[in-house]
């Protein structure tokens, strides 16, 4: 890939069972390196929840979800880095067997600043308490300077989405809300390639996949329950990342044929969210 000023930089976020099919990201790095020609490009950011709780599972580390984050113990945090560690680089050298330049970059690099998510709140035989979820954290500010720098080298920058504190504590943070705050920072595009085909909302007759919704849509299926559970991270990071500044966020089903690509050449796939 080249450098030069970019005409199209689009953050693509890898995750779901899209993690765990190599042929995805070899299909990624294809798509990717097809696009070298056209001032497109690219930061990726990947998940790794299944990963995290399969290593867990084999060190005897209890997965607790509540709220949909996992309860980060000090054990747990250590095995978030080292899964997320392994990931990046099992991703880094798909790219370059591709001939793509790739770099490695961990958001607690001083790229995500991030503050510890307050407790939350559960509700329990029909009262509520408040459950510390230890080292998770949010997004406060992302700091895009290393990334550019990446960027301009020709390189892809490759994100391991977990930050680090004003204290240099490092914090598990939502994937895909990360990966939103990252192409708000950096981006005119956002692609959640994930395994899914997009956003189900009913129909006439039948469920259906909602090919575009704006900002206001979104709200009113969430208000309504229909955007729920694993949707909503989702959405919301898109959410997050057009209220950032990007002009147009995709949820793409990432299992597809060459879905980067589809995207690209302008194919109507997934559900593209807009202000």
């Amino acid at each position: 890939m080249g450098s030069g000023s970019p005409d199209r930089m689009i953050t693509v976020k890898l995750g779901g069972s899209a993690m765990d099919d190599e042929n995805v990201v070899h299909q990624l790095a294809e798509d990717i390196s097809s696009s070298a020609q056209a001032k497109t490009r690219f930061i990726i950011v990947h998940g790794g929840g299944k990963a995290i709780s399969r290593e867990s599972e084999a060190r005897g580390i209890k997965t607790i979800k509540v709220a949909g984050l996992r309860i980060t113990d000090d054990a747990t945090m250590s095995v978030v880095e080292s899964v997320m560690s392994k990931t990046n680089d099992a991703i880094c050298s798909t790219l370059r067997e591709h001939g793509i330049k790739a770099e490695k970059l961990l958001g607690s690099d001083g790229l995500l600043l991030c503050r510890k998510m307050a407790p939350a709140v559960v509700k329990e035989q029909g009262g509520e308490k408040k459950v510390d979820l230890g080292r998770v954290g949010y997004v406060e500010k992302v700091f895009p300077g290393k990334l550019k720098k990446i960027i301009d080298a020709g390189a892809v920058p490759v994100v391991s989405p977990y930050g680090r504190t004003n204290e240099g504590v490092t914090l598990n943070v939502n994937a895909d809300t990360a990966a939103g705050s990252i192409a708000g920072a950096c981006s005119d595009e956002f692609i959640l390639l994930t395994d899914v085909e997009g956003v189900i909302v009913p129909g006439t007759d039948e469920t259906r996949i909602a090919r575009t919704l704006t900002l206001g849509q979104v709200r009113k299926l969430i208000d309504a329950g229909i955007i729920r559970e694993g949707m909503l991270p989702k959405v919301e990071a898109c959410t997050h990342a057009i209220k950032s500044g990007v002009k147009v966020a995709r949820i793409v089903n990432g299992l597809g044929d060459h879905p980067l690509k589809a995207v690209l050449s302008g194919e109507e796939i997934g559900t593209q969210i807009v202000p």
